[in-house]
């Protein structure tokens, strides 16, 4: 089964020890990643690649890819990384409604509340591809967004059961203890990303530099089926 091209944005905010981001858990009987924490993030859409979107987003890997990462993210938790002027109050609540009853096409939200996302804060920095194999494929972008400050509030669908803000530190130790369970890409990025003090140094880092798609490879060993990432060892021997 091929792939379904998908995109995921980790939403980080300045912390005190760093930065913190945005997990949300799916539901224990989710047809993908049951019970498991991740970032926000689905599949991409045909209206994801409208010509509507041409001179609103910041030009950070694929166009459709970025709109889908921020679509997802304004659906399943209602955060709006772009500004929303002249809008009357309850009009992103109506657009989400609508969206989400799929009354209205994410191009068409954008053109009503002249949404323009080209001055945030995105960057496009992973690419991972389900293990082939799996019931359900995805080919997933990895996006990197950046707010001044957590929101207020986060706003879930049925599609999640809770959201978390967390640190890197603080959810690879749970994710240790059995206390967060992940993804392997998920976990990976959270490492990946606990190497930087601050939101902006991460920003700066990753702005620009070339994307490999990185194929999970299941390997089998003591400890039974282990995901395995271009680089770890063993991993050019599974075919």
């Amino acid at each position: 089964m091929s792939p379904r091209p998908a995109a995921t944005v980790v939403v980080a905010t300045p912390a005190t020890s760093g930065l913190e981001f945005l997990l949300l858990q799916r539901p224990a009987d989710a047809r993908f990643g049951a019970g498991a924490w991740a970032f926000p993030g689905g599949a991409i859409d045909e209206d994801d690649a409208c010509a509507t979107w041409a001179d609103r987003l910041p030009g950070t890997g694929e166009a459709a890819a970025c709109v889908a990462a921020l679509r997802e993210l304004f659906e399943e938790t209602a955060i709006m990384p772009a500004p929303v002027r002249g809008c009357e109050p309850g009009a992103l609540v109506e657009a989400r409604r609508a969206l989400l009853s799929e009354r209205v096409r994410f191009s068409r939200v954008a053109e009503r509340l002249e949404l323009d996302f080209s001055s945030t804060r995105i960057v496009y920095f992973a690419r991972w591809i389900t293990p082939c194999g799996a019931a359900l494929r995805f080919d997933t972008r990895f996006f990197l967004l950046s707010l001044e400050e957590r929101p207020r509030r986060v706003s879930l669908t049925p599609e999640h059961e809770a959201a978390i803000w967390t640190t890197p530190a603080s959810a690879l130790r749970r994710f240790s203890a059995g206390q967060l369970p992940m993804m392997f890409p998920t976990a990976r990025t959270i490492e990946r990303l606990a190497g930087f003090p601050s939101v902006e140094d991460a920003i700066a880092a990753l702005s620009g530099v070339p994307v490999e798609p990185a194929l999970v490879r299941l390997g089998v060993g003591e400890k039974g089926v282990t995901p395995l990432a271009p680089g770890d060892p063993g991993y050019d021997e599974i075919q």
